[in-house]
């Protein structure tokens, strides 16, 4: 029995071993698994890591911009895939997961939190594995076997790698703080929902973060009651910013109707560094 278990822990460490190595190999994370439900567990964990100066918070609209523009040393990419914000903000307010000095909110689907997408993630966060993965990133969703497989395939289809350059989107807007007075009528659902939104805002305010609600390319035919990311902006008096407002037809390209491919990721990223990024 004992040949058995001495057996068992040498081939145990072995794995780990490799993996330790494998995970070094890729920069300390992997960029995709086998399910968005583990992709985002292993974004949420590895971006969170090294004291980020800026946050971006999102669904995977929000997540792809890390996928596929140039990454922007201390900024970190929480985007959560079928989700919203709100899976990182409430971990956030629970003081599960750390907020940094700014924060950038996807305005385009905050109201899926109605329907409470995105759920399985969250729960996850508050799990003793995920705090596991937070301290020792081997046994985190990062590096799991599939992951590495899978970001491997990824790599070898992506044309080019992720995008570069100066190019911002041409656009004339610039953030604001919407006025009060002109809060949207909501329904008895979404009005809870802002109340509880805004109450984590201001809370995360006090705390020394500089928020931001933006509205960013790739909104969907049906998109999901604009009103409610409006009337938070309005309830909680962050700047709102529509980078959609203004933005010429063509001006960029998705690849598949809501996600932006890599030069349109770099020019929304190359223009929320020259409003909201800190140098």
């Amino acid at each position: 029995m004992l040949r058995y278990l001495t057996g068992f822990i040498v081939i145990f460490a072995a794995c780990l071993g490799l993996q330790t190595v494998a995970l070094r190999l890729s920069g300390g994370k992997t960029l995709k698994s086998e399910s968005n439900y583990f992709s985002s567990v292993a974004r949420i964990q590895t971006e969170t890591q090294g004291d980020p100066k800026v946050m971006l918070l999102g669904s995977s609209i929000t997540g792809r911009l890390g996928d596929r523009a140039e990454k922007i040393e201390g900024v970190a990419n929480l985007g959560c895939d079928g989700g919203s914000a709100m899976v990182t903000l409430r971990a956030m307010d629970e003081g599960i997961l750390p907020a940094a000095p700014v924060m950038i909110i996807e305005a385009n689907t905050l109201a899926y939190e109605l329907e409470h997408r995105g759920r399985e993630i969250g729960t996850a966060i508050r799990s003793d594995w995920f705090k596991v993965g937070l301290k020792a990133p081997n046994l985190g969703a990062t590096a799991r076997p599939t992951a590495f497989a899978y970001s491997w395939l990824m790599a070898r289809k992506a044309e080019g790698g992720v995008a570069s350059g100066s190019e911002v989107l041409p656009i004339t807007s610039k953030p604001r703080v919407l006025d009060p007075a002109t809060l949207p009528a909501l329904d008895e659902k979404s009005t809870a929902l802002v109340g509880e939104m805004a109450g984590i805002l201001s809370r995360l305010k006090r705390k020394g973060s500089e928020i931001s609600i933006v509205m960013l390319p790739g909104v969907p035919k049906d998109f999901p009651r604009k009103e409610i990311a409006v009337a938070l902006a309005c309830k909680s008096g962050v700047p709102w910013w529509d980078l959609t407002e203004g933005l010429p037809e063509n001006a960029v390209a998705f690849t598949d109707g809501l996600h932006l491919d890599a030069p349109g990721a770099q020019k929304v990223m190359n223009t929320l560094r020259a409003q909201l990024i800190p140098p």
